[in-house]
């Protein structure tokens, strides 16, 4: 080829030379980053996870490390250890209050989407009409018609079997 002209057109694929990774070096000089070492409680996380074959009452039970943690635990407190009784109940506290917060927090959720829905759903008017009322809307919203009538309660005791 001529000295005015490229070897080569520049384009996809095809970067101009001066932009290229130069003979000899690499594109990724400083390389891959080196894995870095677990810290203890992330070993100890791994092992209270790894499942273990156990025999419990002679047949062969797979369970993982908490699980045989806790089952030693209360065995030990079974037999009389002081220090084991004490850390099962503490355990146990610990337990039912944490259980407690979230049943709490997931009434409270449940409350609050039925109040938003209730909130969304029905007008203002129909949250606060009695037994025996009925409430007609205009093509706006706006209540129209209040009509009332006397005799229907839904928790009227007297019925129509005439029993009382």
């Amino acid at each position: 080829m001529s000295q005015d002209q490229p070897d080569y057109e520049v384009g996809y694929g095809k970067p101009p030379k001066a932009t290229r990774f130069k003979k000899g070096q690499s594109g990724n000089p400083r390389g891959r980053p080196r894995k870095q070492p677990k810290d203890v409680a992330a070993h100890m996380a791994e092992l209270l996870a790894e499942n273990r074959t156990v025999r419990v009452d002679g047949k062969p039970v797979r369970m993982s490390g908490e699980e045989l943690i806790a089952r030693r635990l209360m065995e030990k407190a079974l037999k009389g250890d002081p220090k084991a009784f004490d850390k099962v109940h503490q355990l146990k506290a610990q337990h039912t209050a944490e259980e407690a917060r979230r049943l709490a927090r997931e009434e409270n959720q449940a409350n609050k989407i039925v109040v938003e829905l209730v909130h969304a759903a029905i007008p203002e008017e129909e949250c606060y009409k009695k037994p025996g009322e009925r409430i007609d809307y205009h093509a706006d919203g706006t209540p129209s018609v209040i009509e009332r009538w006397d005799g229907y309660l839904p928790d009227d005791d007297t019925g129509a079997d005439g029993d009382s």
